[in-house]
């Protein structure tokens, strides 16, 4: 009997801890957590998107935005914290973090095509050196060679970009690419080599192609046949132009404008 009543006090002790740690656990706030969790919702509203907002160039452009993002979402408050907050709060957490969580999924899938088509440009450039090999019509110095390889490059460059801007890429892209352009904030990164063509897909770009070529480098190769092997690796690379990636804020953006992002726009250095 003495035994039985000795461990009703620890039973009572035990019931009352049991009832205060939840209480403890949904506490109030801190007012520095809840600074923690509005900064978090601020910064989300303040993440750069290439797409929707000012235009920066080069292949590294999308990927370098889905760190940023993948980052944002990994410095979010843990869930025991969010709990704490008001409805209201959680609520723009959730709306937040479903914002995040779209946009990096749209750059996961723009970042896959956008690595296809650096791949293509940097094999298409490679294989500029197997036309000259086929239209080559005397033994050429390996000076000339490069100085051929080298127009070729840039040419074929120049021709894709302007076939993604000219045929593929919409009314609305190319306004917003040259808003960007004439304010600075990016530049375009080729030369203009081929003189003024009327139309790129026609014979009056095979005969710029040849013409400015056979200028600098003298009768060397079949030129007529160089420019058309140029235009065709051009074309080969923007001929996926106008499919298109949906938007996670509404609309879609084409293929042709992400070749020109990473491909032929460069943001000039701060």
């Amino acid at each position: 009997m003495m035994f039985s009543a000795g461990r009703r006090p620890v039973a009572l002790f035990v019931v009352v801890v049991l009832a205060v740690l939840p209480l403890q656990a949904c506490g109030e706030p801190t007012a520095a957590e809840i600074a923690a969790v509005k900064g978090w919702i601020g910064k989300t509203s303040q993440l750069d998107d290439p797409i929707k907002g000012t235009i920066r160039g080069g292949d590294d452009v999308f990927r370098t935005t889905n760190k940023s993002l993948t980052k944002t979402m990994d410095e979010l408050p843990p869930p025991e914290q969010i709990k704490k907050m008001s409805p209201e709060l959680q609520a723009e957490v959730q709306a937040a973090s479903a914002r995040v969580r779209a946009r990096i999924t749209f750059y996961n899938a723009v970042t896959t095509v956008t690595t296809t088509m650096a791949a293509k440009r940097a094999s298409a450039a490679q294989e500029i050196a197997e036309l000259i090999n086929y239209t080559r019509r005397e033994i050429l110095t390996e000076d000339a060679r490069d100085a051929i390889w080298d127009f070729g490059k840039d040419v074929l460059q120049e021709t894709a970009c302007e076939l993604a801007w000219r045929y593929y890429m919409r009314d609305n892209e190319r306004q917003v690419v040259t808003n960007q352009l004439n304010a600075g904030t990016v530049k375009l990164s080729y030369v203009d080599q081929i003189p003024n063509p009327d139309d790129m897909r026609s014979g009056v770009l095979l005969n710029a192609i040849a013409s400015a070529a056979r200028s600098r480098f003298a009768p060397v190769l079949a030129w007529q046949d160089y420019a058309e092997g140029l235009r065709e690796k051009a074309q080969a690379l923007t001929q996926d132009g106008a499919e298109v990636v949906n938007h996670p804020d509404g609309g879609d953006v084409t293929f042709a404008l992400l070749y020109f992002i990473g491909g032929c726009l460069n943001t000039p250095a701060s």
